[in-house]
Formats: structure tokens, C-alpha cells, sequence
């Protein structure tokens, strides 16, 4: 099992981040993310932008456990303990509670030890879509609900940035409150993430952000394609970085989307080099000291950007932020507020005192009252779309 790959910081005990490219036998790539240390190794990352788990065993050789065939298809992994004989992790997606699996570090064999669904018949399925970008790339969409084909309010997750994966993560209010109303969520694996490897991450780089914004849109072109959702019906969701990420791709395509929420956003790359965690993010999106940011940052920034008045008419925002967080400073909320407004957007702005940080509200009532806020306030949304609007391809 060969492998190029360097080790980065450690995630738990027994763990170790790390980047790399490995051929499997049968000829599919394996992107690993982390890795257990000591002899039989297991690695976990991806396999065709699905999560994997792969065993390099003293007993079977190289083992493939693949979402979508030893998971269920969507399935976000994470390990949860490890020893000398085996690797306990739990996977869990939007619409699957988190079940804790077992793997022999020795075999390879991947057993059950607690389902999460508890043997319950399955409600909701998850189907992959794919896009075809403008250079001719295919997206990957993982998409979260009751199978229909008849579009419904569909919530776009996204991220591309920073060599994160964009992936699933079980929510009960995301169950109760909006899959169980037969609405989707639809997960965009563009660019700017690792899903594969550090060359999918370094396209969507500087230059490259325009190359992410082409990927969602191509990606919400599909959804409606696939009369999944409408752009009456589409709502794009994205959170620190992924908030860039939804404000800049509708500030540049409002005819796919109605609808967005940016929380805890990123919204101005300006003045990056006036905060130590502004310095770290420069490789993401170029020096606004230098020429290298105004080349093209400038384009992709929202708050700095050249567009006409009223660009963003016939859309409506919600924009959420605290004013303790020390990642994303408040004042990129209050801007990105200020900014989708000027554009004729219509806003909506959360802006909670600073018993709250980048992770929400550090009180945990407190944390559960806003994110039933959240939910209460995507279903009005919801409830007042045209569903029976006709998709046109744009």
C-alpha cells in the first residue's frame, strides 16, 4: 500500500492529521485525512468525495469500507477510540443518528456495535447528484430527504475553503423540524474542500474563489434540474467561511436563489492583515496589501465587490452573529447586514450580545433557544414559497 503522505497536528490520542494520495487495489483513489499510529494502520478520508475507512491489516491486507456501501451513502465518520486491536468511530448523517462501529485493526472487519436508528424503518434516503461546472468538472451533491419528484424548499449547505469537507452532521431539529415536512438538504462538495486531496483545496484558492462560485452555482443549476427544489425553493446555507461562500455566489447568480442564511460569517477580506487570524487566512484568499487580493479578491469579497444597486432584489437574508466571537469579528455581520440590504436584499440580522462565539451561544439553553429560532424562522420561510412554480434552466 504505497503512499505519499506528511503528518500534521494530532487530533486525539492515537490519531494524527494528514494529507496524501493513495492508490487502492482496483485501481480507486483514496484521499486520507487522519490516521492511527502503530502498526495495522487505519485511515480515514475519502473515496469519490464519500467518507472511507481503510485498513491496511496484518491478516487481509488493504480492506475498503466506503459510505454508500459498508455506510449508508452521506455518512459523515469520526473516530471515537482507539487500541492496540481495534478503532471504535461513530457515523451519523442529516438523517441517520449516530451509530459506533467497530473495527478490527487486525482483519479489517467493520461490525455494528450500536445502530442509532434502532432497527426503525428509515423515513428519509440520501441520493447523490452530480454537476457539471464551467470548466467541465464533476460536483458531487449529496442530497438528504423524502424521495419526490417534485421540487420542495431545499436548504444548500456549503463551505469550499480552507481544505475542510464539506459533509453531514445529524441534527434532531433538522430531522423534526424540517426533513420531516418532506423538505431537503443538499450538501455541495466543491472545490475549496479536501474531499479530493490538497489539489481540490489549492483550485479554490485566491484566484481560484471565482472557481468555487461557479461550482455552487453549477451545483443549485442541478438541483433544479433535478427538480429538487426551484429558485423560488432554494435556500443557501453557509457558516463562517461557507457564509463568503453563499453571499458571494448570490451576490453573483440571485436568479438561482431566494433565500440565504450566513451565520458567524467571513464577509471582508480588506483588512485581513489587521488581526493575527487575518494573517493565517491570507493563503486562502491573497494579501490585500499587495496586488495579488485587488487582481481578483476584490471580485469575490462581498462587501468589496462592484455590483449595480437593487442586484439583490427578490432575495432575503439572514444574517447571524456574536459579539463574542473572536474568529469572525461582529463587525463581518454588521457589514455583510449593511451590504445585502445597500443591494436591495431584504434582511434579517441576529446580532447576539457577547455571551456567545463562533460555535453559538456558550450557554447551552441558550444555544437550543437560538437554534429553535433558527428552524421556526426557515420554516416561515418555507411555508411562504410557491411550490408549484416551474424551474426554467438558467
Amino acid at each position: 500500500m504505497s503512499q505519499k503522505i506528511s503528518q500534521r497536528d494530532q487530533i486525539c490520542e492515537g490519531i494524527v492529521q494528514l494529507r496524501g494520495k493513495i492508490r487502492l487495489p482496483g485501481g480507486r483513489i483514496f484521499y486520507p485525512h487522519w490516521k492511527t499510529v502503530g502498526a495495522s494502520p487505519i485511515y480515514g478520508g475519502y473515496v469519490e468525495a464519500c467518507e472511507a475507512l481503510v485498513c491496511d491489516t496484518s491478516e487481509s491486507g488493504v480492506v475498503c469500507h466506503v459510505a454508500g456501501e459498508a455506510f449508508p451513502l452521506g455518512h459523515h465518520i469520526e473516530p471515537l477510540n482507539f487500541s492496540n486491536d481495534q478503532l471504535y468511530v461513530h457515523a451519523s448523517s442529516f438523517i441517520e443518528p449516530p451509530s459506533v462501529y467497530q473495527i478490527d485493526r487486525h482483519s479489517g472487519q467493520l461490525t455494528v456495535v450500536h445502530d442509532g436508528n434502532c432497527n426503525k424503518v428509515r423515513e428519509f434516503t440520501c441520493r447523490r447528484v452530480w454537476d457539471i461546472s464551467d470548466d467541465g468538472t464533476l460536483i458531487p451533491i449529496d442530497c438528504f430527504g423524502t424521495a419526490s419528484n417534485t421540487p420542495k424548499p431545499t436548504i444548500v449547505h456549503v463551505y469550499g475553503g480552507f481544505g475542510r469537507s464539506n459533509h453531514s452532521f445529524y441534527n434532531h431539529a433538522a430531522d423534526a423540524h424540517w426533513l420531516k415536512h418532506g423538505y431537503t438538504i443538499a450538501v455541495v462538495h466543491s472545490r475549496g474542500g479536501g474531499e479530493y486531496g490538497d489539489s481540490w483545496h489549492q483550485a479554490g484558492v485566491k484566484e481560484g474563489r471565482r472557481q468555487v462560485k461557479a461550482d455552487i452555482a453549477a451545483a443549485i443549476r442541478a438541483l433544479h434540474q433535478a427538480s429538487l427544489c426551484t429558485p423560488e425553493t432554494t435556500i443557501v446555507h453557509g457558516m463562517s467561511h461557507g457564509a463568503i461562500v453563499a453571499a458571494a455566489t448570490t451576490i453573483c447568480y440571485p436568479e438561482l436563489i431566494s433565500h440565504i442564511v450566513c451565520r458567524v460569517p467571513i464577509s471582508s477580506t480588506q483588512d485581513l492583515a489587521t488581526t493575527r487570524l487575518g494573517m493565517q487566512w491570507i493563503g486562502e484568499y491573497g494579501d490585500p496589501r499587495t496586488n495579488d487580493w485587488s487582481a481578483f479578491m476584490k471580485n469575490e469579497d462581498p462587501i468589496a465587490c462592484d455590483v449595480t444597486p437593487g442586484r439583490l432584489e427578490g432575495t432575503s437574508w439572514l444574517v447571524v452573529g456574536y459579539c463574542g466571537d473572536t474568529v469572525t469579528d461582529i463587525a463581518h455581520a454588521d457589514l455583510l447586514a449593511e451590504r445585502a440590504e445597500a443591494l436591495g436584499g431584504r434582511v434579517t440580522y441576529w446580532r447576539y450580545p457577547s455571551n456567545g462565539g463562533h460555535h453559538g451561544a456558550l450557554d447551552p439553553v441558550d444555544r437550543l433557544l437560538h437554534e429553535r429560532k433558527l428552524w421556526r424562522y426557515l420554516n416561515h420561510q418555507a411555508s411562504g414559497m410557491n411550490l408549484e412554480s416551474v424551474c426554467t434552466t438558467c
